[in-house]
Formats: structure tokens, C-alpha cells, sequence
């Protein structure tokens, strides 16, 4: 790619971008979230300007142009050049090379027997014994009894130790019986499909906890869903890593997952079809021993998500009432309520509303007799200005 064709136009793909120094120098780091390239690549942070340039819209001139007028000396064509064609070869725009890139990675991804660890040493800790430590410190938060214990759990997917008093509350009151089945409805933030069922065990640093083979077989079979099966957008997603991190700490080898990665409200109000075969296969697969564990986060508000203002304690307070109120509404199992209600309040930027739509569901068949009840709400901050909802709440049956 080094022979660019000056009205070439690249495109990059999602990316995350993260400062940092690399030989003493101030860079921006460039990490693909979901995990087709494992490498992450620095950049001069002077060049930022470049990236977001690179929409599909302009072409190796118009970056060219922008470069000389930001830095105000001639920039030669041969360094735009040199940036895309790396950008390319690395994997990190929409090209051929991507292709052959995400091929190679899907390859490796399948041939996994296990869904690794993604966020060990960084979330949490690997050693086993410092794992248990940590999560421990992390329960004894709450002084819940468990004595009303969940069927369906509400915990949230954000930072451990920043959502620390959130996972607590919710897992000191989640007590399901021996040989239980737990699905997990994670949020799939970069899934390109409604929903994707992990098909592969995960590992903890206690061990490997089992997926539900029954289960799997069972939906496998059906004929009333697709399970897009092993999406690799499981491999980085952490929103069902922290529960599976949790579940594996409290209960071991006594209950077995089935691990489902839920993808945008939009995607999934746009395929209702779809939908309504999840929601048919989970409903089969649910006895006496069946819980489900939704691992989700609430509003995203402020400067780091977009919007022109910091969060204030007003701003907080409608978030809390929000959630209260989303919650109501998928513990009531109102499907269309809770539909239009998300569809009226996307600047809340709710990133577990998609799960909760399926609970909604779940709940609207009328199989579970019960009462949904929150245990504890908090805003948290999470950069500057900027701050994340969570809740912790259950379904006592």
C-alpha cells in the first residue's frame, strides 16, 4: 500500500484511543476493543487531527492540506502516505488487508477451546488466592443477609473497585441452588449482530467455569433462534468476564453459564423476529434451576460521552429517577413501554437498555411470579465531568 493512489480515501475503523508516553514522548495509543488486532500501536498525539480526518470522506490531499496548514510547513505527501499505510498494514482501517487481518484472527478464535481472561492484571487480579482476597473485600461492602435471594440479578459491568458497593449488594443477595444454570445477558458493545452466544467454558483465576452444554445443545437444535455462534466480540468484552469472575468465586463448579452477549436497543428493535427466538429458546431452557444474571451499567452522561455539560447533582438525580423508572418497566415486563420510554430518553445513553428489553420480555410471558426490587443505586464518576449510573436490583421469587 505504499503506491497510494493520492485520491485514496481511508476509512478507520472504531478504535479505542488512550494517551501515554512511549520513549519519552507524549503518544496516543491506538487499541482495537475488539480484539482482531491484539496489537496496540503508538502514534505522536501532534497527529490526532489526522485520524479524524480519515472518515471515508477525504482523501491522502485533503489530509496532506490539513497537515501543512496545522503545522504550517509543507508536510510531504510520502508522510500521509507512510501514517495510512501503516494504519493499513496494522489492521486498523477498512481495507483488503483488514480482511485478511480479521480472517486470520477468526481462525485463531475458533480454534480456542476457552474464552481466556481478558481483564486479569488490569480489573482484577490473576493469582488465585489475591483474586479471592480481592473479590472478598469487595462482598464484605454489604451487610445483606441473602436471606431474599434473586432469581433474576441485576449487577453492573463497570470498573470493580469504582463499582465496588454496586457488585457487592448485588451478590451478597444471588444464592442459587447446586447444579444451577445461570445466564448471563451481557452488553455486547461493539457486536455487530442483536445477540451472540458464547459456545466456548471460561477461564477464572479459579479455574474453568463451565458453559451449559445441555443448554447449548438444546438451542443449538432448536429451531427458534440462530446463535451466531463464538462472535469473537467475546474476547475482550468484559461485561460478562466480571460476572463470570464473580459467579466462579461464590459458587465454583456448582452452577454451569450460558453466556449471552446482548447487542444495541436499535439492533434488536429492528429485528424483532430475531428477538422474539431468543427470547422463545431461553424461555424453554428455564426450570427451577435456571437464574439470570444481567451484567449492565445505566447512563453514560457528561463530557467524556458527548454531551456539552458536566455532570451536577441535578443532572444525577434525573439519572437515579431514570433508572428507577426503566427498572419498573422491565420488572413489569411492559415490552412496548419499556420500548418507547429508551427510544424517548437515547440522550441517557443507557448501554444495558438492550438487555433489560429482553428481560422485559422474559418477564411479559408471565413464567416467573414474583417482585422486582432495586437494592441500591449510584452515580459514579468516571472522567472528567463525566459519570456512569449503576444499579444493583433483583427479582425475589
Amino acid at each position: 500500500m505504499n503506491n497510494l493512489d493520492p485520491e485514496f480515501k481511508p476509512l478507520l475503523r472504531q478504535v479505542d484511543l488512550f494517551p501515554g508516553e512511549f520513549q519519552g514522548q507524549q503518544v496516543v495509543l491506538l487499541r482495537d476493543p475488539v480484539g482482531i488486532v491484539d496489537e496496540v500501536i503508538a502514534l505522536p498525539q501532534g497527529i490526532l487531527f489526522l485520524l479524524a480526518l480519515m472518515d471515508g470522506e477525504h482523501d491522502l490531499r485533503d489530509l496532506q492540506a490539513e497537515a501543512t496548514k496545522r503545522t504550517g510547513q509543507i508536510v510531504p505527501l510520502e508522510e500521509i502516505v507512510k501514517l495510512v499505510s501503516l494504519l493499513d498494514a496494522k489492521g486498523f482501517l477498512w481495507s483488503k488487508s483488514f480482511e485478511e487481518i480479521k480472517e486470520r484472527a477468526y481462525q485463531a478464535w475458533f480454534q480456542q477451546r476457552l474464552r481466556l481472561m481478558a481483564h486479569a492484571n488490569m480489573g482484577y487480579p490473576l493469582e488465585q488466592d489475591e483474586a479471592k482476597a480481592f473479590l472478598d473485600k469487595i462482598l464484605s461492602l454489604s451487610s445483606a443477609d441473602g436471606k431474599e435471594a434473586s432469581r433474576i440479578l441485576i449487577a453492573p459491568h463497570i470498573d470493580l473497585r469504582v463499582g465496588a458497593k454496586a457488585y457487592a449488594e448485588a451478590y451478597k443477595r444471588f444464592k442459587p441452588q447446586a447444579g444451577s444454570r445461570v445466564i448471563i445477558l451481557g452488553v455486547g458493545h461493539y457486536l455487530d449482530f442483536p445477540y451472540s452466544v458464547l459456545t466456548k467454558d471460561i477461564a477464572t483465576p479459579f479455574g474453568i467455569l463451565r458453559n451449559d452444554r445441555g443448554g447449548l445443545l438444546y438451542l443449538t437444535n432448536s429451531k427458534k433462534l440462530e446463535l451466531f455462534p463464538d462472535h469473537i466480540a467475546h474476547k475482550l468484552e468484559h461485561s460478562i468476564e466480571f460476572q463470570a469472575l464473580f459467579l466462579h468465586h461464590l459458587f465454583g463448579d456448582d452452577v454451569v453459564v450460558l453466556p449471552v452477549l446482548i447487542g444495541s436497543h436499535r439492533l434488536l428493535f429492528s429485528n424483532e423476529k430475531l428477538i422474539d427466538g431468543l427470547v422463545e429458546g431461553l424461555l424453554d431452557l428455564l426450570d427451577e434451576r435456571s437464574y439470570i444474571v444481567l451484567g449492565i451499567d445505566f447512563c453514560h452522561l457528561g463530557l467524556r460521552y458527548g454531551d456539552p455539560v458536566s455532570v451536577d447533582e441535578i443532572l444525577a438525580q434525573s439519572a437515579l429517577k431514570h433508572d428507577r423508572d426503566l427498572l419498573e418497566l422491565a420488572f413489569s415486563g411492559k415490552v412496548k413501554e419499556l420500548e418507547d420510554f429508551v427510544l424517548a430518553l437515547e440522550r441517557m445513553k443507557v448501554c444495558g437498555a438492550s438487555a433489560l428489553y429482553i428481560l422485559s420480555k422474559l418477564i411479559s410471558k408471565g413464567v416467573f411470579q414474583g417482585k422486582g426490587e432495586i437494592f441500591y443505586q449510584e452515580v459514579l464518576p468516571f472522567g472528567e465531568g463525566s459519570a456512569v449510573s449503576v444499579a444493583s436490583a433483583g427479582y425475589i421469587i
